[in-house]
């Protein structure tokens, strides 16, 4: 039996240690996570520290203010708190307040919306004027910068002599033969032109009369109108149209033109017999029955001022063609051309052809002539004149002189 206790004793010590080796481990597991977890816990509070932004002393004291200012609304709501409930009438007119206050404020709204636009409209405005100023701007320092040149360029250009002047004699008055062919010349860019105009009268004649000898050119009488009105008149006033018909019969009719054939018709011929440096026009407004010849002067004809001083020229062979004293030279002066018109004098005075001249307005040195024996058409009313128009004034010493 004593053998069988011991054996029993030594069993329970080797439990017991195998026990105290569990709770060994298990405590020093415990302890080593103890150990993780602090350090866990330290490098999270370093990390935390490290994150903290530092406050400054200003921001310190408007926290404080914050604090203060909470403080001071939390009081006053518990006061509020403590009063009595506002009554329904107060409640209706807090609404009626609030909206009013809204309505106000809608208003206002409006407005600003409405300004805004304005001042879109304004800045528009305002984009544009700068935009024009930029630009003139702009033009301005061109314009300087061409002056500067300008400048630079004439006070590098050498001054010329003054041009010497030229004397020049007008012969005394002389009449004109009475029954003399007159004929024109014109003195106009410095260029003398001889324009035999009776010749060119003579040939237009020639053509209004091939025109009337073509029935298809001639406008239709209206009989059948004339009849009816002979029905509304009496006796003795159709006695009396009778006889004035038959004195009118005697007397040779014009034959009025179609002008929408005869004037194109007039003016193709009229073009092939034009001599060179001579423009031309046909004019005939709707409201006239007649028409104008209107002859300007270019520069691909006539003589220049070195061609007159030559014994042999252009102007001087035209006036061989006259024969004097029945054929009489006028001229018709542009005013800066004097000179040109005292060497083409001299040249008709040393041919012994009676002259006239006279001077022109500025841009009236050409020839306009009704052409002869030309009746047309009536399309159109003249336009009602301005009651404040006046006649234009001739500038003095532009009249017709003889000499």
């Amino acid at each position: 039996m004593a053998v069988r206790r011991k054996k029993a004793e030594g069993g329970d010590s080797s439990s017991l240690d195998s026990l105290m080796d569990a709770l060994t481990n298990v405590v020093a597991v415990l302890i080593f996570v103890l150990l993780l977890v602090n350090c866990d816990v330290a490098q999270t509070v370093v990390k935390i520290m490290e994150d903290i932004v530092p406050v400054s002393e200003e921001e310190m004291r408007q926290a404080q203010e914050m604090l203060k200012q909470i403080d001071l609304d939390a009081k006053k709501l518990e006061e509020l708190k403590k009063q009595p409930q506002p009554s329904k009438l107060e409640f209706e007119e807090l609404q009626k307040a609030l909206e009013a206050l809204k309505k106000l404020k809608d208003e206002k709204l409006k407005k600003i919306e409405a300004h805004g636009g304005e001042m879109a409209e304004l800045q528009r405005r305002h984009d544009e004027s700068q935009a024009a100023r930029d630009t003139e701007q702009q033009k301005n320092v061109a314009m300087q910068e061409e002056i500067r040149r300008l400048e630079i360029l004439l006070d590098t250009t050498p001054v010329e002599k003054d041009i010497p002047a030229t004397d020049i004699t007008i012969p005394a008055n002389r009449p004109i033969p009475e029954g003399a062919k007159i004929h024109y010349a014109y003195i106009v860019g410095d260029r003398a032109y001889f324009l035999d105009l009776p010749k060119y009268m003579e040939d237009a004649t020639k053509i209004v009369d091939d025109l009337k000898k073509d029935k298809n050119n001639h406008m239709p009488t209206e009989e059948k109108a004339e009849e009816e009105e002979d029905k509304k008149l009496s006796a003795a006033e159709r006695r009396a149209k009778r006889e004035q018909e038959k004195a009118e019969a005697k007397k040779e009719k014009p034959i009025v033109l179609n002008r929408d054939k005869a004037l194109p018709v007039l003016y193709e011929k009229l073009g092939k017999l034009m001599a060179p440096g001579l423009n031309y026009a046909v004019i005939a407004q709707p409201w006239w029955g007649f028409a104008r010849l209107d002859i300007s002067f270019n520069d691909k004809g006539g003589a220049t001022i070195e061609e007159l001083k030559q014994p042999t020229n252009s102007f001087a062979s035209a006036l061989s063609k006259l024969r004097p004293p029945n054929d009489v030279l006028m001229f018709r002066v542009d005013p800066p051309c004097m000179y040109a018109y005292a060497l083409a004098r001299e040249i008709a005075d040393k041919k012994g052809i009676p002259c006239g001249w006279e001077l022109t307005l500025p841009g009236e040195c050409f020839s306009r002539t009704d052409i002869p024996n030309l009746a047309i058409n009536v399309t159109g009313v003249a336009p009602a004149r301005d009651p404040n128009w006046k006649p234009e004034q001739r500038a003095r010493g532009t009249g017709p002189k003889l000499d």
